[in-house]
């Protein structure tokens, strides 16, 4: 048997282009084997509300939980976190960030304990890579619209030719993206949905989706606020393409399928607390008839690779999926970070996640998680702290999910 004999943790900060600096924190369960290290990856703490965990006494809470157990106890690790972290049914509650990074880094470690990669112990691979559908971040200026075109273009050069539009803010500046895209890209690029982020109410939501509906798109996420069971399946009702909402907790998961209030479920392994609770939802939604896509909060090349390895194995993510956080951020912290070909999201052969970390990446980013540089409004809309974003980056907008 071999044991989980320490847990460290590495808070990091890196910088989204033009955009805020992200806080995350590197997971590494170290084993009585120094060969055998797992790793997983906190990611992106800047949500509201604005307040970051104390990690010193988080690795002392985490050590007095985990040491001792063996490295292949994913089920009894997942017990004790939920223990000690329980959902709270907020899709950026900071437990489920916790969790994440942890059960992450436990199915690393069974991984390479066995010699096999994830997705392989997750049942393997129904597919050998993951189409991505690439953020186009909300319009809140005159310039987002012309920014966020060249954003597309070059992603298109890139071989993306799935996009999802963030909206909500200004409607007139949201449609007259939508417009130029389709004028400009033609049936070239495939707006895979309008998210609105749960901004606005479902009956407007509704009424900006009919004003758009000829630029052509294949979903709407998000067209209610927070927990509007009724909102959301009016919206499904009313509106002639699928809707789709983010599931971040068993209750919510059951809630939506019990009321049928959409057709997808958006299954971000962040938001739900790690791979071990993400198959459970994934279960529910094949039970309910519900197809599925990964969600995103914008990780490094850890917590993307964790959610291609998901996506690879699980039958119901018949949809383009969201992780390109690498892409958005200008550092990471591993040797060889993932890769997008033709669109999609590929990971590193190799044991486990695939992932190994690079001690100078670390080095350069390691520091205190801190909101000192960052206000309320930024993290919301992801804004620029000062200026447009610089030509060639990705422009900013709504937090990724």
């Amino acid at each position: 048997m071999v044991q989980i004999t320490q847990v460290r943790l590495t808070p990091v900060n890196t910088p989204r282009h033009g955009s805020i600096t992200c806080g995350h924190v590197l997971v590494e369960l170290h084993t009585d084997d120094e060969q055998l290290v797992g790793v997983g990856e906190m990611s992106d703490f800047q949500h509201l509300p604005r307040y970051h965990v104390d990690v010193a006494d988080l690795e002392g809470t985490l050590n007095e939980l985990l040491v001792g157990l063996d490295a292949l106890a994913i089920t009894e690790v997942e017990a004790r976190l939920e223990r000690n972290f329980p959902q709270a049914g907020y899709i950026y509650d900071k437990s489920r960030t916790i969790k994440c990074g942890v059960d992450v880094a436990m199915w690393d470690l069974a991984a390479k304990r066995l010699g096999v990669r994830v997705v392989d112990l997750l049942g393997g691979p129904v597919r050998d890579s993951v189409p991505i559908a690439y953020p186009v971040f909300r319009q809140q200026r005159e310039d987002d619209v012309e920014r966020n075109l060249a954003m597309v273009a070059r992603r298109v050069a890139e071989g993306f030719d799935h996009f999802r539009v963030y909206v909500g803010r200004r409607l007139d500046l949201d449609e007259a993206f939508l417009r130029a895209a389709r004028d400009r890209f033609g049936d070239a690029i495939t707006l895979k949905s309008l998210d609105f982020s749960n901004l606005l109410d479902p009956r407007a939501a509704c009424r900006f989706v009919d004003r758009v509906a000829d630029v052509g798109f294949d979903l709407v996420e998000s067209p209610a606020p927070h927990h509007d069971l009724r909102g959301l399946a009016y919206a499904r009702d009313r509106l002639p393409v699928p809707v789709s909402e983010h599931v971040y907790s068993f209750r919510w998961a059951l809630d939506l399928a019990a009321a049928d209030a959409v057709d997808v479920f958006n299954v971000s392994v962040i938001a739900i607390g790690g791979i071990t609770p993400a198959r459970r939802v994934f279960a529910i939604a094949e039970a309910a008839g519900k197809s599925c896509l990964v969600g995103t909060t914008q990780e490094l090349s850890i917590g993307t690779a964790a959610a291609a390895h998901v996506a690879m194995a699980t039958p119901s993510v018949t949809l383009p999926s969201d992780p390109v956080g690498p892409l958005l951020y200008t550092r990471d912290v591993v040797r060889e970070p993932v890769s997008y070909v033709g669109g999609r999201l590929r990971v590193p052969d190799g044991p486990g996640l695939g992932m190994v970390l690079d001690p100078e990446r670390v080095a350069a980013c390691a520091g205190p998680l801190t909101w000192a540089a960052t206000d309320a409004a930024a993290v919301v809309d992801r804004a620029p702290a000062a200026g447009p974003a610089p030509d060639g980056a990705a422009p900013a907008g709504v937090a990724g999910r």
